[in-house]
């Protein structure tokens, strides 16, 4: 019989987990489904099965993996979640207890299992090659059935991918290559990040090998239609400050930034040109593109990370972490420049995919006009902004809303001109829908809400699949 949760913040209101699976196969809808709008809406999320162990702390990153997928075809939607089935999820499945330390700290591991089994597979949902990829940075890839949401089993691309690989993957509109990297490749704590490229058939096809200049948790990656730009920011990794029980990862301010440039494709090692700066931070990357010798990159950018402490044990100070839509342009000369596109405070940017690398005008956001109110475990607007001109189209969902990530579903040829999908929840009724707006005029409010029969948790990362 699994115990109680704890009282913990990322276990409560928002958070609270769900713990079920469903199948629901005609759902409510207000309004009408655009014409066209057919396919699936993936979203990942943290959802533990068990509390933590007696004396561990809960992380909001250390959930098992629940993957929703609501399906619009014919005017109609429905929805189906699952766990992802990994060997933790199993382990402790059939224990009936949790068995691995938060975020796998080994400290707290039951002695029955293996620190190499520990996968949460809780952080995005990536489609290629016909399969879902079911993703969290310190595992190889989850495959997943897109249908049924079946569990099909580890990743490795034909065993070149044995370790860690990004939660945030690219692919190259060019020709639709799928390109990641891992970070910690050689062991928990070692600089030593690979780069791979999976080609659009799934087949592995380049790899190279490069060191960061220290240990950094390296969330998120830029891809330009020339190159690729590995940021280590200063959320150091420490397997030795874990085993004494202070935290795996830490902010260091008296780290430098840097930012490790290199061709697409390229060989790696000394071929990689790393350019330092003072301390700045993200977890995710908008967009980026070459501009001449420069590469620009947008990104929800802070000038320290959250949810992570200094290396003293101490907490970050919230007005430190606000995020918002900054723009760095690393100079061929190396020089580093910021500049803030726009001043909503934003998480979890997206943009039209078609135009990954490219130049491009509008990055969609979730994010929240209301910051002194201490709204730090949620959003209440979803935005379209225009990165050139900083003209932002928004819709606020109100007091009590929860918007998850935007995923932009493209309608025509032209960047931008689609539907914005975002999973809601209104706290005040508690209930969940998932909000489809207008891409070009978002101010106006959703066109259709597709009502879950039941409250969706907060979640991470979102993903759209088109019918075939």
């Amino acid at each position: 019989m699994t115990q109680p949760f704890p009282d913990h913040f990322h276990l409560r209101g928002f958070y609270r987990p769900f713990g079920a699976e469903m199948d629901a196969p005609d759902l409510v809808i207000e309004g009408r489904l655009p014409e066209g709008l057919e396919g699936t809406f993936y979203r990942n999320g943290p959802d533990p099965l068990h509390p933590p162990r007696e004396g561990d702390r809960y992380h909001v990153f250390d959930g098992d993996g629940m993957i929703y997928a609501i399906r619009l075809a014919g005017g109609r939607a429905s929805l189906r979640n699952r766990w992802v089935r990994t060997r933790k999820y199993e382990l402790e499945r059939a224990a009936g207890r949790r068995l691995f330390g938060v975020l796998g700290n080994p400290r707290f591991n039951d002695p029955s299992v293996s620190p190499a089994d520990y996968n949460t597979a809780n952080t995005h949902v990536w489609p290629h090659a016909g399969r879902l990829f079911a993703l969290m940075e310190g595992c190889p890839p989850v495959a997943i059935d897109p249908e049924t949401l079946a569990t099909l089993g580890s990743e490795t691309f034909e065993g070149r991918v044995t370790g860690p690989f990004t939660a945030h993957p690219k692919t190259d509109p060019a020709d639709g290559a799928m390109h990641a990297f891992g970070y910690s490749a050689k062991g928990p704590g070692s600089t030593a990040v690979r780069y791979d490229v999976i080609d659009a058939a799934g087949r592995h096809r380049h790899q190279a090998w490069l060191d960061q200049p220290y240990a950094s948790m390296m969330h998120d990656f830029a891809l330009t239609e020339r190159r690729v730009v590995f940021p280590c920011l200063p959320v150091v990794l420490s397997l030795e400050r874990a085993m004494a029980g202070k935290p795996m990862a830490a902010w260091e301010s008296d780290r430098p930034a840097a930012f490790g440039v290199m061709d697409k494709e390229g060989a790696g090692g000394t071929e990689v040109r790393w350019f330092e700066t003072e301390p700045v931070f993200t977890f995710h990357v908008a967009n980026s593109f070459d501009d001449g010798p420069d590469v620009v990159i947008d990104v929800a950018g802070s000038r320290r990370a959250p949810l992570m402490p200094s290396a003293d044990g101490q907490p970050a100070d919230p007005q430190a972490t606000r995020f918002f839509l900054r723009r760095w342009r690393i100079g061929g000369n190396g020089h580093f420049r910021e500049e803030t596109i726009d001043d909503l405070e934003v998480q979890f940017p997206r943009i039209d995919d078609r135009v990954q690398g490219r130049r491009y005008r509008k990055a969609f956001v979730n994010g929240t006009a209301r910051p002194t109110a201490g709204r730090v475990d949620g959003f209440d607007t979803v935005a379209a902004v225009d990165v050139e001109t900083g003209v932002r189209d928004a819709f606020s969902f109100g007091d009590g809303a929860y918007c998850g990530e935007p995923m932009f579903v493209p309608r025509g040829p032209e960047e931008g001109d689609g539907w914005l999908l975002t999973l809601v929840w209104d706290s005040e009724r508690n209930e969940s829908f998932l909000a489809i707006l207008n891409a070009r005029h978002v101010a106006a409010g959703p066109v259709a809400r597709v009502l879950m029969p039941a409250r969706v948790p907060a979640g991470f990362h979102c993903h759209w699949r088109p019918a075939a």
